[in-house]
């Protein structure tokens, strides 16, 4: 059973257990493993010999997943980068509109420059952070907040809120190449820069 699902379970049975508890409720061939990598990651919480309490995914979030630190950490990297894809439209959209994340499963997706890849790779692992290169293979489980690095040989972008964005163009083009969970965000694009797009998301009304 993955850990998230398990926090899932836990988070519905007891908001605070013994590891004894634990045990002679779930099987496991090694929980206290499970247990101890549940709070490594901020699942949950050690309050004691032998106790845990199950956090909540606001305090989860609180202390994995600092979302605004993350978007301004990169900027200490002083390389050339732009935040792309479902970042793109986050931006674009002045946070209207936010698709494939969830607590506990953050990606930033951001393009640099290709010969700069093995530098941000550094830079990441230096703050703490991890990273992945976009269709590389995934050598472990991604969770929580970590970057999607698109390395290109070099690429324009627009200052969306003081970050580099990929231009609002690009992010159309990206939402309808994506329109079944991007549909209701080129609408959102339609009305704020009255792009003339004609997307019809929301339901109409209808007299009968």
């Amino acid at each position: 059973m993955f850990y998230y699902e398990l926090w899932n379970i836990l988070w519905n049975w007891k908001r605070e257990f013994t590891v004894k508890e634990f045990i002679s409720t779930f099987v496991s061939p090694s929980p206290n493993k499970v247990l101890h990598d549940m709070a490594k990651k901020g699942l949950l919480e050690n309050i004691g010999w032998g106790r845990y309490r199950v956090n909540s995914p606001e305090e989860y979030l609180a202390k994995r997943t600092a979302i605004t630190e993350a978007y301004s950490l990169v900027k200490e990297a002083r390389m050339k980068y732009a935040f792309t894809g479902p970042d793109a439209v986050f931006f674009w959209t002045k946070g209207g509109y936010q698709a494939d994340r969830f607590f506990g499963f953050y990606p930033i997706h951001m393009k640099i420059r290709k010969t700069d890849l093995k530098k941000w790779i550094k830079f990441f692992i230096s703050k703490g952070m991890r990273s992945h290169v976009n269709d590389k293979p995934v050598k472990e489980t991604l969770f929580g907040l970590f970057y999607v690095l698109y390395t290109e040989d070099n690429f324009k972008s627009e200052y969306v809120e003081g970050y580099p964005v990929s231009s609002l163009k690009e992010t159309i083009d990206f939402c309808n190449k994506n329109i079944y969970t991007y549909e209701p965000a080129l609408e959102l694009l339609d009305e704020m820069y009255n792009l003339k797009l004609k997307v019809r998301y929301k339901e109409t009304k209808t007299n009968w």
